[in-house]
């Protein structure tokens, strides 16, 4: 259906038939709407009444300019609220295509000089300052971007639209972050936008002397000893190295080389960033001139392509006006004729800014961009707790290291996972079998309370756990406890966060249809989820298919774990299971369908054939954007099988003859 809508609504804006697009839908309505919506140009007006306008609303919206009206009341026929909702919508989305098409219809000025799209940071606001006064003098439109990540984003988004034809990209901090592991990451994609235009481009080196953090606790451990600036309460900061800037010459100079237009890169020598000078903190002449010197040596010069450096430091006023020459240089060609406004009716999407593109979110680098509207009954130290372990996942992703979690049946199991580096541990009663010699399958059957065996179970393994955060198996189809209270008691207990388990999403056939036909469905695990993930709890769900991983995410998933079925291998593993080969379009398939609703959402693989290092390894290296594995027999069960066996076997051989 989505693909039906973003199709249609293409083929309606190229006929200029499409003065603007109003929805209205749940979350899943939402989901499928704004997925067509976001791809429409900027400045086509598009709204959409929703159940979760008030949530956590960057999935739907992405970088485009969608508009959600919260709908107060659930989307279920007239009444006296939502008739006032939806006149009001309905209303709003008209007087925008009204004043969009008066807006085509007043002719501006012909032969307008171009949009210029800069990057600025704090540190390089100087520079930024007589750069946008002297191009605005110039006859041109600025936009300043903050290099955030996001901003970048955006930044390529509007150049990919058509709004922006030239760019001083200044502060491409957002490779350092990305590089090195910090919160203002951009993706792999930076730089490709407009490269792929072929706007202008001048390109300096901002702010690359410093990789941004949070709070000063939120340091990733290894770099405690690291440079550190502390620039307020929630940001430090931390100077890079010598090979680091190498590091991050390589990845610009890769992707200037591929350019086929004009492209100046401007280096100033006595410094990159405020702090970055004789006195401040972040001085490193060394660690600057390697940056510098490796730039020089990597980017391939030409005709189009040029490197000049300038005696200067980036915020003096002589390197400023250095850049706009260099940009004006390179720019007239295609400022000719440019006349960007003059046309009497509603143009086309290419005239209007080409395809906008949806913010995909980047293999997991950037920060968690959420405000206290999003977790509405989450305590501010547990709500904390979620970002830094969110933050130190993305920061080993963005390392090329996978996530590990694994379940733990016994104290000792949990001590030697966390001794072994593990990410995530996981109780749940299956383990407390599994550990006694019984099927995982156990803990599905009526054998005990499924939440009251992890309730005992954290007497046992959370004393003994120092810092691995440890979530709880939920069963979260128990009719017997109020699930809110059940959550906020996990919560005080010293849980970090919840996966369901017990599930019935191991059950199939008639048995798990007359779950769902009678209210003991998957649908109520979704619901605890949702539940934790309003409390700030860390969430880690099973899903078994593409439809659980869409409910999954939509109820705020932090980490969805694709599940294969029933480990096998070993003394009591399954003996039945799908092929390792697959497992690899399963679990792709289940990635994909959690990314259409949160790019940034994390995807790790779990189960069935998947029993081993090497079968990890396997599914890892054929799928996109599957982080990680999740074991809990092949990281427990399989290993102490295997370490008794061979240990008795070993003392049996001893001869005493």
């Amino acid at each position: 259906m989505t693909k039906a809508l973003k199709n249609f609504l293409k083929k309606a804006n190229e006929d200029q038939g499409l003065g603007g697009v109003i929805g209205l839908g749940g979350s899943g309505g939402t989901s499928l709407i704004s997925t067509a919506l976001k791809t429409l140009p900027i400045g086509v007006p598009k709204v959409i009444v929703s159940t979760v306008a008030s949530g956590n609303t960057e999935p739907y919206i992405g970088t485009s300019d969608l508009i959600l009206f919260p709908s107060v009341v659930d989307i279920c026929g007239i009444n006296s609220v939502s008739r006032v909702v939806l006149s009001n919508a309905g209303a709003a989305v008209a007087g925008m295509v009204i004043g969009r098409v008066s807006g085509f219809r007043e002719t501006t000025r012909k032969n307008e000089k171009l949009t210029v799209g800069i990057t600025m940071f704090g540190v390089t606001t100087s520079c930024v300052n007589v750069v946008k006064e002297r191009l605005e003098k110039e006859g041109y439109e600025t936009m300043v971007f903050h290099a955030t990540g996001v901003g970048g984003r955006a930044l390529e988004d509007l150049v990919k639209g058509g709004f922006i034809q030239g760019v001083l990209d200044i502060t491409t901090t957002e490779v350092a972050d990305y590089v090195v592991g910090g919160v203002m990451a951009c993706d792999s994609s930076r730089f490709d936008s407009i490269i792929e235009k072929k706007v202008p481009l001048v390109l300096s080196v901002g702010a690359l002397d410093m990789v941004n953090f949070g709070a000063k606790h939120t340091i990733p451990s290894e770099f405690h000893q690291r440079n550190i600036y502390i620039h307020n309460e929630q940001v430090s900061l931390m100077r890079t190295t010598a090979d680091e800037n190498k590091k991050f010459a390589a990845f610009i100079a890769e992707k200037l080389n591929k350019s086929t237009s004009k492209v100046h890169v401007c280096l100033p020598q006595s410094g990159i960033s405020a702090l970055d000078d004789l006195g401040k903190p972040f001085y490193d002449p060394e660690a600057t001139s390697t940056l510098l010197n490796e730039l020089e040596r990597l980017v391939e010069t030409n005709e189009d392509r040029q490197i000049k450096a300038f005696p200067y430091h980036i915020n003096d006023p002589e390197f400023a006006n250095a850049l706009v020459d260099s940009f004006l240089e390179i720019s007239p060609d295609i400022s000719k004729d440019f006349d960007p406004r003059t046309e009497e009716h509603p143009r086309s999407d290419q005239d209007l800014c080409g395809e906008c593109i949806s913010r995909k979110d980047f293999s997991g680098g950037g920060t968690i961009s959420s405000t206290p509207v999003d977790f509405p009954e989450a305590r501010p130290e547990t709500l904390q707790r979620t970002r830094e372990i969110l933050q130190q996942l993305r920061h080993q992703i963005n390392k090329g290291m996978p996530i590990i979690g694994a379940g733990a049946g016994t104290g000792i199991s949990a001590k030697f996972e966390e001794a072994g580096g593990v990410d995530l541990i996981v109780l749940y009663n299956s383990g407390r079998f599994r550990m006694a010699g019984r099927g995982s399958l156990a803990g599905l059957l009526p054998f005990a309370d499924a939440n009251a065996v992890v309730l005992d179970m954290a007497n046992e393994v959370l004393p003994v756990v120092k810092e691995v955060p440890v979530l709880a198996g939920v069963c979260g189809t128990d009719p017997f406890r109020r699930m809110e209270y059940f959550l906020k008691q996990l919560e005080s207990i010293g849980f970090c966060g919840v996966q369901n388990f017990p599930t019935v999403g191991l059950f199939d056939g008639n048995f798990r249809q007359n779950l769902e036909e009678t209210g003991m469905g998957y649908n109520l695990e979704v619901e605890m989820i949702r539940k934790a993930h309003r409390m700030g709890l860390l969430t880690t769900p099973y899903a078994f298919n593409e439809d659980e991983a869409i409910s999954m995410a939509e109820a705020g998933a932090d980490v969805v774990v694709a599940h294969m079925g029933l480990t096998t291998s070993g003394s009591i593993g399954a003996k039945t299971a799908i092929s390792l080969e697959d497992s690899v379009a399963r679990v792709q398939a289940i990635a994909d369908a959690a990314h259409g609703v949160n790019s940034s959402i994390i995807v790790l693989c779990h189960g069935g054939p998947i029993s081993s290092p090497s079968d990890a390894e396997f599914v890892l290296k054929r799928t996109k954007e599957v982080r990680g594995f999740y074991g809990a027999s092949s990281l427990e069960r399989l290993p102490v099988e295997q370490a008794i066996t061979s240990t008795v076997k070993q003392y049996k051989s001893i001869s005493i003859m």
